[in-house]
């Protein structure tokens, strides 16, 4: 099932798209284009055979140098499958709206992180058909933001930095710092990012951060991140039970929207494309 970690990891570009520019730029030193406007694409590309294809986050950009299309994948280990996913989410999207797409692979592990910068081919060995060149940025070329200017001139990449360090030994004291940043914007903005932060930390880190909520006096504890999380997946369910055409009453619609349990959403949205009834997903 998908975790929180996982989730907040990717959701942090939904909040806020330009970062995947900044992101890049930073840990790859590249000129890659500013977005100037940009919107969340459906990430649901299931075709009509019954096989799940959802990459994480995909931003349809607007950039300097023309449209673009952004997909962000959160990778926690090694999985040789996604490099099928990630060939058929590039190939899909690319023939549906014809313009190019760019893969940014973003994981909290160095061992994952240096699996993903490949070279990532398929076809048979020694004689590959296709070869993956995605972005790549982890803990090792994305290291937490150590000065506070940095971190109130950009919260955004202050918190990706900090859950893409989450497992650092030493990351209390950016976390420290992060708090002092996200104190310093306004409250709506606050509660999002401190709640993303929250859901994307783990263990010690996050337990320390729920500290240094209680002192500042923070009360939403992950409540809007989780919010945002969970009506995602709910549409996703409604979606597919739509897609086939599966009568879904008032009560069940109320059911599923109303759910804030991220993996028994997980679970109705793997059942809905089996089904017949929608009774059945319960």
């Amino acid at each position: 099932m998908v975790k929180l970690p996982h989730e907040a990891l990717h959701h942090v570009f939904r909040k806020s798209p330009n970062l995947i520019a900044e992101t890049i730029q930073r840990a790859y030193e590249v000129d890659f284009p500013e977005i100037v406007e940009s919107e969340l694409v459906d990430t649901d590309l299931t075709e009509i055979a019954p096989m799940v294809r959802r990459p994480d986050t995909v931003i349809k950009a607007l950039t300097e140098r023309g449209p673009q299309l952004l997909v962000v994948e959160a990778q926690t280990r090694e999985a040789p499958s996604k490099i099928r996913s990630w060939a058929y989410y590039l190939s899909y999207l690319e023939s549906k709206y014809e313009i190019p797409a760019t893969l940014l692979v973003v994981t909290p592990s160095a061992a994952t992180a240096r699996w993903a910068r490949g070279p990532l081919r398929l076809g048979p060995p020694g004689l590959p058909s296709l070869e993956l060149s995605p972005f790549v940025v982890g803990p090792d070329n994305l290291p937490v933001i150590t000065e506070i200017e940095q971190a109130v001139e950009g919260v955004d990449l202050a918190v990706l930095a900090a859950l893409t360090n989450r497992f650092d030994p030493d990351i209390e004291k950016a976390l420290e710092l992060l708090a002092q940043a996200i104190d310093t914007i306004p409250p709506d903005q606050r509660a999002v990012w401190a709640d993303l932060t929250e859901v994307g930390l783990e263990g010690c880190a996050q337990e320390f951060w729920r500290q240094i909520m209680q002192t500042m006096q923070y009360e939403f504890g992950s409540r809007l991140a989780l919010e945002s999380i969970t009506k995602e997946r709910a549409r996703a369910v409604l979606k597919t039970l739509d897609m086939r055409a599966i009568p879904v009453s008032e009560g069940e619609r109320v059911r599923i929207e109303g759910c804030t349990d991220l993996d028994m959403l997980e679970g109705w949205f793997t059942r809905a494309f089996e089904v017949e009834r929608t009774e059945d997903l319960f």
